[in-house]
């Protein structure tokens, strides 16, 4: 059960627990994916040259900064923020570049002035607002907005709650579908594109339709854990996790979602969601 009184929690994702069981589940594939989505939209077209990234909640090994590393791609500036303490993960011992490091941080203490080398153009922010309570969930969002390059794009991820499932015991405020659409747009966002990072087969497999017998194929040799992240991107009303991919674009009037005050039902697993509530 959740503690209700926590309005940050700081437990974190680490790739030796993941492993602790032999496999790796599929909340930890999912990371990974998500990981790899922006790096491929940083490969096109080379952004990775130009990109002043923003990764809130980075997390304690960086991973995406790894990657990126790996990859061997150099951005301009990458700002590594996180609530949890960091340091420099030795990958990065002898590299062209290094992560700026913010450590015990909360993104929304964050002024734009502290960017020397101009706004962050990419922010990513995965798997973050199910750990702060809904206030300062839409607070984040708010800075996200603020801190971002007009022609950027911000990348977030979280749980969609379902009351029926409900939430993580480390989670103090997991959303739903349609209440963190509505949330992004009434910040101002414009979704260019959202998929489902893993979702259960009961959920999306009476919408299969003509992926029917491609899916069929596939569970002859993957399990149900790593087919969940496989077909989630085609069904992010079903999924049980989200991706969203943002343009800052105020007063955008193509809204996907209605408007928060408009969703009028229970939609956070926080006690204190009525808090947004007009």
């Amino acid at each position: 059960m959740a503690n209700p009184n926590r309005k940050i929690d700081k437990t974190h994702l680490s790739i030796d627990s993941a492993e602790q069981r032999g496999f790796l589940h599929r909340d930890y594939i999912a990371h990974c994916l998500r990981w790899t989505h922006v790096v491929k939209y940083l490969n096109d077209r080379k952004r990775y040259t130009t990109a002043r990234i923003l990764d809130i909640g980075c997390g304690k090994e960086i991973p995406m900064a790894k990657l990126m590393h790996s990859s061997r791609m150099q951005p301009s500036v990458y700002y590594a923020c996180d609530v949890n303490k960091l340091t420099m993960p030795k990958q990065f011992d002898k590299a062209k570049w290094k992560p700026r490091l913010a450590g015990n941080t909360d993104v929304c203490d964050l002024k734009p002035e502290e960017f020397e080398e101009g706004p962050p153009n990419i922010i990513s922010c995965f798997e973050v607002l199910e750990h702060v309570a809904p206030e300062h969930s839409r607070r984040m969002l708010m800075k996200i907005f603020e801190l971002l390059e007009t022609e950027g794009r911000a990348f977030i991820s979280t749980p969609c709650w379902d009351p029926d499932v409900g939430a993580a015991g480390n989670h103090i405020n997991e959303m739903t579908y349609q209440a963190l659409g509505a949330m992004i747009e009434d910040v101002g966002f414009k979704i260019e594109g959202h998929w489902g990072t893993f979702a259960s087969i009961k959920d999306y497999k009476d919408e299969l339709g003509i992926h029917q017998g491609t899916w069929e194929e596939l569970r002859s040799y993957y399990d149900t854990n790593y087919l969940a992240t496989i077909f989630a991107p085609l069904f992010p009303h079903r999924s049980r996790n989200c991706i969203w991919q943002l343009m800052k674009t105020p007063n955008y009037d193509g809204r996907l979602f209605p408007s928060l005050k408009d969703v009028d039902t229970r939609w956070s697993s926080s006690e204190d969601w009525r808090q947004l509530q007009p």
